[in-house]
Formats: structure tokens, C-alpha cells, sequence
């Protein structure tokens, strides 16, 4: 049975990507901070592990007998959802290259990422510069790799409509 790694399991995309794994028929590995968000899905998943891609010395042991990553992990657009006080470059950037260095280490086979769709026109927000500079990491990792461009996660904006219509809204970046 192959196995599979999802990082970000108990957000918007990780929770239908780690559905979508398991239908398969992948045993499914659920990196997550806080195991209490992965209540709907702990029948869907084999395995958690608790980490924190910030925190490098909490992913030890997270890909081992892993084939495949993937990861959705990265800081939400909502500005309410943002309690740690990392920004884009310390999730998006910064804790994906700690999850790729553990790959490479264990050895993954591949690591499967989410970035965002129509990048090289918005580079200049700190939001798709954090991506794409993990993207950069990524290809240069001797790993195989995937790397998806989805058009938009709704969801991750229906907060920031909803502001909108009240008058008052955040704008990533400047």
C-alpha cells in the first residue's frame, strides 16, 4: 500500500485531499498542529502526527515510510485565522522547506505541493513570493516533484467577502 503524507490535513483543501487519498486506497499520514481540529477526519486518516512545520525539530520521524507529500500547508488569507504571528514567508516559504529537508532526508519519492495560480503576475505580494520562492526550493530538490496552481479556494475567501459587504476588509499586501 503506498503512503502518503498530508501537510495542512485539517485545512479547507487537506481535509478533502486527505478524503481523496484515502478513497484510493492510500494509507494516509495526517501531519497536524493541534490534533483536536482533526476530529471529523480521524476515521479517514492511519496516522497523526503532531508538528509544527515552523518548528523543525517537531517534524522528526514525520516522513518516515512515506512515498508521497503533499502539502497545503501555508497561512490563511484571513487575518482572523492568523494567531501565531507568523507571516507568509515563516509558513508558505520557510516551514515548506523544513517539511522538503525532511523528505529529502527520509527519502520521500515525491513531494506534491500547492501554490497559486497566475504567480508570476502577482510576485510582488508577499503572499505569492512566499510560494513561489518554496516552488524555487522544490525544483532544485533533486526530489519529483508536483506543483498545483488552483485557480482559487473559495472558501479561504468567503471571510473577506463577507467583511467586504460590511464595509470593512483586509488586503494582502500593500
Amino acid at each position: 500500500m503506498r503512503k502518503v503524507l498530508v501537510a495542512g490535513s485539517t485545512g479547507h483543501l487537506g481535509r478533502y485531499v486527505s478524503k481523496e487519498f484515502k478513497r484510493r486506497g492510500y494509507w494516509v499520514r495526517a501531519l497536524v498542529r493541534d490534533p483536536d481540529r482533526l476530529e471529523d477526519l480521524k476515521d479517514l486518516v492511519d496516522d497523526v502526527f503532531v508538528g509544527d512545520v515552523t518548528k523543525p525539530d517537531t517534524l522528526r520521524g514525520v516522513c518516515d515510510d512515506i512515498e508521497i507529500v503533499f502539502s497545503s500547508v501555508g497561512l490563511s488569507v484571513d487575518p482572523r485565522r492568523q494567531k501565531d504571528r507568523c507571516s507568509y514567508r515563516d509558513v508558505d516559504y520557510q516551514g515548506n522547506k523544513n517539511l522538503l529537508e525532511v523528505a529529502r532526508k527520509a527519502p520521500v519519492k515525491k513531494f506534491i505541493y500547492v501554490s497559486v495560480f497566475g504567480a508570476h503576475l502577482f510576485e510582488h505580494l508577499e503572499y505569492v513570493k512566499a510560494h513561489e520562492d518554496f516552488v524555487t526550493e522544490l525544483r532544485s530538490s533533486g526530489l519529483e516533484y508536483a506543483v498545483i496552481r488552483p485557480t482559487a479556494f473559495c472558501a479561504a475567501f468567503a471571510n473577506s467577502l463577507n467583511m467586504a459587504r460590511s464595509g470593512r476588509a483586509f488586503i494582502v499586501g500593500r
